[in-house]
This record gives structure tokens, C-alpha cells and sequence, in this order.
């Protein structure tokens, strides 16, 4: 059961981040619709790990919300191909980019481990 809850989370997090790559692609920087869901992602990974830790989150639920629905979600892949599309494929640009949404996306996992009541 657990194996079909992660197959159908995981479509539903592929479609999620489509839907909000291809509706930013228009409106912003390249890379950024895939910036976005990994950053939103890590935050939500985070409560989703703490709650569990803490038992206020069935395993089972947080393994489909975690691997299926979060990891489709997030694709750290498509952002560096993306990033490296708008720097015209020139990686000299891309540290700029890469390294300080890096440090947020460790920082929001941890807002969203302190949301969820923290590890300890």
C-alpha cells in the first residue's frame, strides 16, 4: 500500500512542479519555477521529518509525503539545467545562482524541522 501511496504522491509532486515551472517560465529568470519547489520543498521536508520523529506523523504517511510527493517535487537536476540555460551554458555565472539558494534551502529545512518541533 505504501508503494502505491509514493507512486501517486509522486505524480502528484511531478504535475505540482510543472504546473509552477510553466507558470513562472513567462514571468521570471529561467531556473526559478524549479528554485522554488526545491526551496518550498525543504521547508516542507523538514516538518515532514520532525513530525514524524516525533510521532505525530504515521512512517508511512511521512515516507509518501517524503519520498513520493517532496521528491518528485523537488529535482535538484532540472534546476541546474535550468540555471545553466539562462547562463547561456556558461558555468561561471552559476555560483551566483547555485550557492546562496544552496544555503536557503538548508536554512528553510531547518525552519521546517523547528515547525515541526525539532529533532531532539
Amino acid at each position: 500500500m505504501v508503494i502505491l501511496g509514493v507512486a501517486l504522491a509522486g505524480g502528484i509532486g511531478a504535475v505540482i512542479r510543472w504546473l509552477v515551472s510553466v507558470w513562472l517560465a513567462d514571468r521570471t529568470p529561467g531556473g526559478t519555477g524549479a528554485a522554488v519547489v526545491n526551496l518550498a520543498g525543504s521547508l516542507a521536508l523538514g516538518a515532514v521529518v520532525a513530525l514524524s520523529r516525533h510521532g505525530q506523523l504515521h512512517p508511512q504517511v511521512a515516507v509518501v509525503l517524503g519520498t513520493g510527493l517532496l521528491g518528485a517535487l523537488t529535482t535538484f537536476s532540472t534546476w541546474m539545467v535550468e540555471t545553466l540555460e539562462e547562463y547561456g551554458g556558461k558555468t561561471s555565472g552559476l555560483w551566483w545562482r547555485t550557492v546562496p539558494l544552496t544555503v536557503a534551502g538548508v536554512a528553510l529545512l531547518w525552519v521546517g524541522v523547528q515547525l515541526g518541533g525539532g529533532l531532539g
